[in-house]
Order: structure tokens, then sequence, then C-alpha cells
């Protein structure tokens, strides 16, 4: 996990890149390189959060295991 970018991280890249979108002025192909950064990060943001989600589970499961 030492490569990989935190939460954080993916998301204020993804955030800086609706920034740029929203706000400049891009030729076509700069605005579908962007186009397609941004979904590629919002893929990688949603595998994030269904991982935690797992852990989250295995946690509680654990939990209720251990208190019986």
């Amino acid at each position: 996990m030492t490569n990989e970018k935190s939460y954080r991280d993916l998301n204020n890249e993804l955030e800086a890149i609706i920034d740029k979108l929203q706000s400049s002025d891009l030729d076509v192909d700069e605005i579908i390189q962007y186009y397609k950064k941004g979904i590629s990060l919002i893929n990688d943001l949603e595998k994030y959060l269904n991982t935690a989600q797992n852990k989250i589970v295995k946690i509680n499961e654990k939990n209720v295991k251990d208190k019986k």
C-alpha cells in the first residue's frame, strides 16, 4: 500500500480536475483527457470506499463473535 494514494489525495486530485473543467478555456482534446482522468479517479475512489466498507464489516463481525 505504500505506492497507493490516500483517499484524500485521490479526492483532491479529482477536485482539481473538476475546477479545471469548470473554469478553464480548454480545447476539446484537453477536456477529453481531464474527463478520462476524472472517471479513473472516481473508479479508484469507489474501490477505496468499498475496501474500507469491507474492512469495517469484518471488524464488526469479529467484534460480535468476540462478545459471544
